[in-house]
């Protein structure tokens, strides 16, 4: 198993690369900027992309998404329940400086319990709505992608369009329950584990 992470964008958010050494094909998670970048890192691994899964619509998180959707022909996924805002990414992005900002065709949708197969890759789908209605994070083994509902140290905004503390509250829960030593791989800062977060994020220690 390969995985790589690519800072982009003025937000500084973590694109994740999930590859199989293998068969070299590879999973890219919430390619959010600088598609030529994540490119260049696949490259460098030797590696080719064929899916692009997506813990959440906002436009730091699918920046890059038509861009690498188109080149590589990737099918591109998000939970249903995030349509309303990956609807208005585009305005948002061009709001915020961007106005070439495009997004990706939605090829599948994502669910709760859902088991992906993909070539080698087993991944479990875990709805976390929160700091968006449709946020999801993935799980194979012991590897968590978490998008932006759980980071080092802290958690995901409630207070943006689509967020609620009493959801994420809930989501909290059940990352709770996952083995201490799962390793957690954010959509923003650096990697963690369970136990570190039980240990040390205030955020985290609250939720019963």
């Amino acid at each position: 198993m390969i995985i790589e992470s690519i800072i982009t964008g003025p937000f500084v958010e973590n694109s994740w690369i999930l590859g199989d050494s293998q068969t070299r094909h590879a999973i890219i998670f919430d390619p959010g900027d600088n598609a030529s970048t994540i490119v260049a890192k696949l490259s460098e691994l030797g590696l080719t992309p064929i899916f692009i899964l997506n813990t959440h619509a906002h436009p730091d998180h699918i920046g890059a998404a038509a861009e690498l959707q188109k080149r590589f022909e990737l099918p591109f996924a998000i939970h249903e329940d995030d349509i309303p805002i990956f609807n208005s990414a585009r305005e948002t992005a061009q709001l915020l400086g961007f106005p070439n900002f495009q997004t990706p065709e939605i090829t599948n949708f994502l669910h709760d319990g859902q088991l992906l197969e993909i070539n080698s890759h087993h991944l479990q789908v875990m709805h976390t709505p929160g700091h968006t209605p449709g946020s999801v994070c993935f799980l194979t083994g012991k590897h968590l992608f978490s998008g932006d509902t759980l980071f080092q140290g802290s958690i995901g905004r409630t207070d943006l369009p689509g967020g609620s503390s009493r959801q994420i509250t809930a989501s909290l829960k059940r990352l709770r329950q996952l083995p201490e030593d799962t390793r957690i791989y954010p959509g923003h800062g650096e990697t963690t584990t369970i136990r570190k977060e039980l240990e040390t994020n205030p955020f985290f220690q609250e939720i019963k």
